[in-house]
């Protein structure tokens, strides 16, 4: 077993949801993000589209979380 390897996982996972709960977006909303894996810059990169498919969710609600992690993205 790689313990490094599993604490870089741990610290990387640990930073992106910090990340994600930067999100001006409701908490059950960033809670989906994690659960999924996403990252910012996944959110910044994917179709409106796609990311309501893959969360079960209505397309003005996944533009909603896009543009958060677009605005966040663009700050950093």
């Amino acid at each position: 077993m790689d313990l490094n390897g599993s604490i870089n996982d741990k610290n990387s996972n640990h930073d992106n949801d910090n990340r994600i709960n930067k999100l001006n977006i409701p908490n059950g909303l960033k809670e989906m993000l994690i659960d999924h894996k996403f990252n910012i810059d996944r959110l910044h990169d994917i179709s409106p589209e796609d990311l309501s498919m893959t969360l079960g969710i209505d397309a003005s609600v996944a533009r909603i979380i896009i543009d958060a992690a677009k605005e966040l993205h663009d700050d950093n």
